[in-house]
């Protein structure tokens, strides 16, 4: 898991502060077996195996990003101001394993999977990205004079920054084709 602090020193309306930020990261892996004895059978088992589809549509490899954000406030007789934020990105892959090991599907394999992964691993520095945004936008936020009216707005920036997320992924895969043109499609090795 690795872990990003920053520390900003900043001054508010009326009084300083110390804003404190964090972003934490991880990564999981989801692997499904496949079993190919031929060149020939790899794209067959990788789409009989795979747990992934989308409208109806099978893939090899997915990345899912969870976001979360949490901050702290303080508040006096007259405002309310952010003092904290801590973020989380928790990516987890659903990736193929090659269970087996024979001539031509390993120098295939070998080609191609690094390729899939990077790819994959593409998603996953966008959430990155958005968490940085969030983060930044919400330790930037004015101070109010009620609490639950800066929560709801930090809480609006970041769901709109999460809509911003979906976006880009979209466009992302729409660039790359689900990234073939990054070479993270088997097809295009057989």
């Amino acid at each position: 898991m690795k872990s990003l602090l920053l520390i900003i020193f900043g001054s508010f309306a009326i009084f300083p502060s110390l804003v404190i930020a964090k972003i934490t990261v991880s990564e999981r892996y989801d692997f499904y077996d496949i079993y190919p004895y031929s060149k020939a059978e790899m794209l067959d088992s990788l789409n009989n195996k795979t747990p992934i589809s989308k409208n109806g549509e099978k893939f090899h490899g997915y990345a899912y990003s969870d976001v979360k954000w949490r901050f702290r406030w303080k508040y006096n007789k007259e405002s309310c101001w952010i003092t904290s934020v801590n973020m989380t990105v928790d990516t987890k892959y659903t990736l193929p394993k090659l269970s087996t090991s024979v001539d031509g599907v390993n120098e295939i394999w070998n080609q191609w999977y690094p390729k899939l992964v990077d790819h994959e691993k593409g998603h996953h520095k966008l959430a990155i990205k958005i968490a940085k945004k969030i983060d930044n936008s919400i330790l930037l936020m004015s101070s109010e004079s009620k609490c639950s009216t800066l929560e709801k707005k930090a809480n609006a920036i970041a769901y709109g920054y999460m809509s911003e997320l979906d976006l880009m992924n979209l466009e992302y895969d729409q660039h790359t084709n689900n990234g073939e043109t990054e070479g993270a499609s088997l097809f295009s090795y057989l």
